[in-house]
């Protein structure tokens, strides 16, 4: 794996439990990865190679507030493992995550840490398949900065059925309309 930038938000082995922690959280029903980050790209070229292995339609959706922070940029070294499993969109970090956390299975927060407990929230409620956050907690140990929360959507219970006896009324009363209409008779002459 090639990775351009200089600049390390996490040390390699960090990174390379991050690598192992998406790979693992893959599924059959993974779709998308979301990742709020920086455009540096260390996690992104990782989550894309994680992707990659475990299934090749996964895409890697990437949004930061810019993308020319960094030199070499993300998608340099994306293109330089001639990865194609992303999409990297700037501008307006709050309103892109909110547009994208629907569309994603796994999503990795290294961004708005001041924020996380309204993320937290927009995220549970936005939900409509499980989904796992991973959130790179700076507060943890350096090796293995980062807390995993599961979220389900909400399932509502459906409205009950009419009552049987209800349905059999009605069926009462159609039958006996039927019954008070003259027939067709066929008569042969």
């Amino acid at each position: 794996m090639i990775y351009l930038n200089a600049f390390k938000q996490l040390e390699d082995d960090a990174v390379d439990a991050l690598y192992g922690l998406v790979k693992d959280l893959i599924n059959k029903n993974t779709t998308n990865i979301l990742e709020v980050g920086t455009y540096a790209g260390q996690v992104t070229v990782r989550l894309c190679k994680a992707a990659g292995e475990k299934n090749p339609n996964i895409s890697v959706i990437s949004i930061d507030d810019n993308n020319d922070t960094f030199s070499p940029t993300a998608e340099e070294s994306l293109k330089e493992n001639h990865y194609g499993n992303y999409s990297i969109e700037s501008g307006d970090i709050e309103r892109k995550f909110e547009e994208n956390v629907i569309k994603a299975n796994i999503i990795y927060i290294d961004r708005l840490h001041d924020d996380i407990t309204k993320l937290m929230a927009f995220i549970q409620k936005s939900v409509i398949v499980p989904t796992k956050v991973i959130f790179r907690n700076p507060k943890n140990a350096s090796n293995y900065p980062f807390d995993v929360t599961e979220f389900k959507p909400e399932v509502k219970p459906r409205a009950r059925k009419k009552n049987t006896a209800e349905k059999e009324e009605v069926k009462d009363t159609i039958k006996e309309e039927v019954k008070g209409t003259p027939e067709n008779k066929k008569t042969t002459l």
